[in-house]
């Protein structure tokens, strides 16, 4: 086999299962393994975040290495977004108050879970900031 061959048959060895992630985001982030209401947030969510591993650290493709942190990054990018979504509040547990001072009343109003199309840039490099440490050990400089 020639040197690429074998380069290749490394790649392929290494190369993270996307599905080991999504299932360590989930117990991260505390949601059943067997609930898959919310694998295409999830999975939409590290799909976003592994491509600013992969610019950061200037690799083809995510390091074996960084399965650990790509799950955290995520869950850490869901938690910051995500939480009344992936956890709704329970309407019949909220205590509404009715306060009223002088001649004005002020009622609280109904918890609204809004679905994110992907997380903001803030909270992209946010995460990204807080994780920099560990990225810096696979990040390659580019010429």
């Amino acid at each position: 086999m020639n040197s690429l061959g074998a380069r290749r048959t490394a790649v392929l060895l290494v190369a993270i299962n996307k599905l080991e992630v999504l299932a360590i985001t989930k117990q991260l982030v505390g949601l059943d393994q067997v609930l898959e209401d919310f694998d295409g947030l999830i999975t939409l969510y590290m799909d976003i975040i592994g491509q600013r591993i992969l610019n950061y650290i200037h690799h083809s493709s995510i390091p074996d290495g960084l399965k650990y942190t790509w799950a955290a990054m995520t869950a850490a990018a869901l938690q910051a977004e995500q939480m009344a979504v992936l956890f709704p509040p329970d309407p019949e547990d909220a205590e509404a108050y009715e306060v009223s001072l002088g001649d004005s009343t002020v009622k609280p109003i109904k918890p609204v879970a809004k679905l994110a199309t992907g997380p903001s840039l803030v909270v992209q490099d946010a995460v990204l900031f807080d994780y920099q440490s560990e990225l810096n050990g696979f990040r390659r400089m580019r010429w």
